[in-house]
């Protein structure tokens, strides 16, 4: 029994300490499995942010590029307009002098072409009048879309300065989950079966609990079995020696009546006698 229990407070120590060692390993592996899973996300996070960037980057870059190609358009379409109407304007010199003069016959003729050209100048005016609109906004478009550019590019700088970190923290915490597993399982595994090694000793010290209990039930059974048969025995002896006593008391009282009943008996014999006499002298007399 003394044996059992020193077994018993030994692996309950034992259980303790190596409860303790586990739970502290536990929380290591825990904050290990933690930051892998936090730097794996953070780098899956990363890329798809960066294939985000990348396609937003590519299409800024083809808007851009429109732009620009727009824009080049747009001033080659205005420089020809420039020269069209500079050449428009110096043929309208020409008609207005052919006009001033000119014989009748070809002023008239000069005033239809002077409407005509008039006519062109004010086309052509109208035209570089849109160019230079078009152009504005497309130089404002390539603007924002430069900047826009600008914060994509400075974004997967940022990223890409992110990015060894991360790699860093996933490689150090996959090998320190790498070292603490095994362990951790080690001390689970001398855990359960100081566990179960206690859980037979503190069943066997049940049993014998138990065990101890009954017997001590049975010698307290037997015991007020013992004393109860004490009693009946002193109850019977009592009983019996107040019956005596009751007995003994009970012809001290009966004694005293005899006596009263011989003394009557004398006394009425005393009385009698003298009648038997008195009856012979009668016949006597006769």
């Amino acid at each position: 029994m003394a044996s059992l229990e020193a077994l018993s407070k030994s692996y309950s120590i034992k259980k303790a300490e190596v409860s303790k060692l586990r739970k502290q390993v536990e929380n290591k592996l825990k904050e290990a499995i933690s930051k892998k899973r936090r730097s794996s996300s953070g780098l899956t996070a990363l890329d798809k942010k960066k294939e985000d960037l990348t396609r937003a980057k590519d299409h800024i870059i083809q808007v851009l590029n429109q732009h620009l190609s727009q824009k080049a358009s747009i001033e080659r379409l205005k420089i020809a307009a420039e020269e069209r109407l500079k050449q428009e304007q110096d043929a309208k010199d020409q008609v207005k002098q052919q006009s001033e003069y000119g014989a009748p016959e070809e002023k008239t003729s000069a005033v239809q072409r002077l409407k005509y050209v008039d006519e062109k100048i004010a086309e052509l005016h109208a035209e570089l009048k849109e160019r230079e609109s078009n152009q504005t906004r497309l130089e404002k478009e390539i603007e924002y879309s430069e900047k826009e550019k600008s914060k994509i590019e400075e974004q997967l700088k940022k990223q890409i300065h992110a990015k060894p970190a991360l790699v860093e923290q996933l490689q150090t915490s996959t090998k320190e989950e790498a070292a603490l597993r095994p362990k951790f399982e080690s001390l689970l595994k001398i855990e359960t079966q100081v566990s179960n090694a206690l859980t037979t000793v503190q069943k066997k010290l049940a049993a014998i609990a138990a065990q101890k209990r009954k017997r001590m039930a049975a010698i307290a059974a037997q015991k007020r079995k013992r004393m109860a048969a004490i009693a009946a025995q002193k109850r019977k002896r009592m009983a019996a020696i107040a019956a005596q006593k009751r007995k003994s008391k009970g012809k001290a009282k009966r004694k005293p009546a005899k006596r009263k009943i011989a003394k009557s008996k004398t006394k009425s014999r005393a009385k009698k006698a003298p009648k038997r006499k008195a009856a012979k002298r009668k016949i006597k007399s006769r």
